[in-house]
């Protein structure tokens, strides 16, 4: 958001969307778990090892997009005015993320379809968390000077998450 990236970050962005795309094609052809990171790999054309610093585990291409939204969120946060609320700086934020809407609908149908409400739940347990983090980290340093900011920041951090979360 802040800089144009070299050489190296668009071809590790390029890599990275390459997997993301064939992994969502191939769930979507021939079903999650008839699918394994070798043949994913071998789509992309990169070798396992590529994959997996991209993607701890293959269940994470289906939640890349929170992922994404959680490192943006925190760049864009920082780029708000300190006149704007931190309800309306996340607002804001999150509002002007440059969504691919078909590969966000293709990871949501996947997603549904392919993996169990238990483990979408236990994964989007951990995105919130990640969203509470960087909205927590937001709040204590726009206002560091607050006393016991600290109480306020996590439960801004947790509330603003859990409201992110359910409404996507």
């Amino acid at each position: 958001m802040t800089s144009t990236p070299n050489g190296h970050e668009r071809r590790r962005r390029s890599t990275h969307e390459a997997l993301r795309r064939a992994a969502l094609a191939s769930f979507a052809s021939r079903g999650f778990s008839n699918v394994t990171v070798t043949e994913l790999a071998r789509e992309a054309g990169v070798t396992e090892r590529t994959f997996f610093r991209h993607f701890p585990t293959k269940e994470a291409v289906l939640f890349q997009d929170y992922e994404t939204q959680v490192e943006w969120l925190s760049e864009a946060l920082a780029q708000r005015p300190t006149s704007e609320s931190v309800f309306d700086a996340v607002l804001i934020s999150i509002a002007t993320f440059p969504y691919d809407l078909e590969l966000v609908r293709q990871a949501a149908t996947a997603r549904t379809e392919l993996i169990s409400a238990d483990r979408i739940a236990g994964h989007l347990r951990v995105v919130q968390s990640s969203f509470a983090g960087v909205i927590t980290d937001f709040v204590k340093h726009r206002y560091r000077d607050v006393p016991d900011i600290d109480l306020v920041a996590e439960v801004a951090g947790a509330t603003l998450a859990a409201a992110l979360v359910a409404g996507v």
